[in-house]
């Protein structure tokens, strides 16, 4: 889920919202001040009550943040990079680069969310009491109201998020659990997500029929559930892929022929000369004296209209190359797909290990990697695959 507003940082993770937030949070804002605080207290005039809905309706998303944030900052110290927060429709993620090292880890960056969140009801919880106890006038009464409405959302929060289920933290700490005691992460992966497809799916059948009784509020359920269905699914899949690729290494899968392109061509001449005499997908682009300026492939040209390629070098449309992803040879494909995931470009180059700035000595492509993927699964099942090495139709340099 991508962010639509920055919010900044904090200690160095980018944090940031989705604009479909501010849809929900204008429809929680709605709920309290036309329907539920108005019903506790009486009286008031309804601009207080959209004043007190929106500011619990911000504290709501503050308290979402808190528990995304506690996720962000355990993981750290267990060793993981956070590439930043976003706060979304159905809540929060932190997306991190790569999976918890250990049972314990898992569980200890997974149970701080609901800890944090049951924290917060706690805190909301005492203010809400200790309003109660405050000389009652109207204001009292209402923030009371709001901040024991902030407590029971963020138990809700907590405790949903306990449910036994990928991708919920609950799911997580059974997973953790079933990773200790098998001693066998895949395994524990595909039990714990298959927990969380059945919880989903649960979820949305009790969706539908509340719709099917005339109860519109029964919608959430059946996103939830399907949204938790797809995702555990999606996170199923992306373990079976990891298991399979377990010892594949990037020098098993680039492309060590690097076909050359000079940046200066147009490109009308590079598809001419491309379709007649190259079969890659991808090319280095060379500039002045033959170094080494940028990355082209073939996707690069979608969208440019035909009058525009008897004009347009190749070198404008290429990658930069020092904004390209670097790979090293003796890394797994599977830490170069988690940083490739987390909104790299599809392609990367390969350079010698310890030498980020010399020679490139292959290029990963997405056509590579699938035939990688493909043959790794292939494997797993019983097929006839033959070991994941270089394609035997690699590109030539052209003129």
């Amino acid at each position: 889920m991508t962010a639509s507003i920055s919010l900044g940082t904090f200690r160095g993770i980018p944090i940031g919202v989705n604009w479909s937030v501010f849809l929900i949070a204008g429809l929680i804002a709605w709920s309290l001040a036309t329907r539920i605080l108005p019903a506790q207290v009486l009286g008031l005039d309804p601009p207080a009550y959209w004043a007190a809905g929106s500011l619990v309706a911000i504290l709501f998303f503050a308290s979402l943040l808190g528990h995304e944030l506690a996720h962000a900052i355990v993981a750290r110290r267990e060793g993981l990079r956070v590439e930043g927060i976003t706060l979304w429709l159905l809540g929060g993620v932190a997306r991190m680069n790569g999976d918890a090292p250990s049972p314990g880890a898992e569980a200890r960056i997974s149970g701080v969310g609901p800890l944090t969140s049951f924290l917060f009801a706690v805190l909301f919880g005492i203010v809400a009491i200790g309003l109660g106890f405050a000389p009652s006038n109207e204001v009292v009464a209402l923030a009371g109201a709001a901040a024991a409405w902030l407590a029971f959302v963020n138990l809700v929060l907590a405790v949903f998020n306990l449910l036994p289920g990928v991708p919920l933290d609950g799911g997580r700490l059974a997973r953790a659990v079933l990773w200790r005691w098998r001693r066998d992460k895949a395994l524990a992966t595909r039990w714990a997500t298959r927990l969380g497809q059945l919880l989903g799916y649960g979820l949305a059948g009790i969706g539908l029929v509340r719709v099917v009784f005339g109860d519109i509020g029964g919608l959430w359920f059946a996103i939830l559930g399907f949204f938790l269905s797809s995702a555990a699914g999606a996170e199923r899949m992306h373990s079976e892929v990891n298991s399979s690729l377990r010892g594949v290494l990037v020098a098993d899968v680039m492309t060590k022929e690097l076909p050359r392109v000079p940046g200066m061509l147009t490109v009308d001449t590079f598809i001419g000369a491309a379709l007649s005499e190259d079969r890659s997908s991808t090319w280095l682009v060379s500039g002045p004296g033959g170094s080494v300026v940028g990355l082209l492939g073939l996707d690069h040209l979608r969208g440019l209209r035909s009058v525009d390629r008897t004009t347009a070098r190749v070198e404008s449309l290429a990658v930069p190359i020092g904004s390209l992803l670097v790979a090293y040879p003796d890394e797994t494909l599977t830490d170069l797909l988690a940083r490739l995931d987390r909104g790299q470009p599809s392609r990367a180059i390969v350079r010698p290990r310890g030498d980020s700035s010399g020679e490139i000595i292959g290029i990963v492509t997405p056509e590579k990697v699938a035939r990688a993927i493909q043959l790794a699964q292939l494997r797993g099942s019983g097929g006839d695959a033959s070991t994941i090495g270089p394609d035997p139709s690699e590109g030539r340099v052209l003129p």
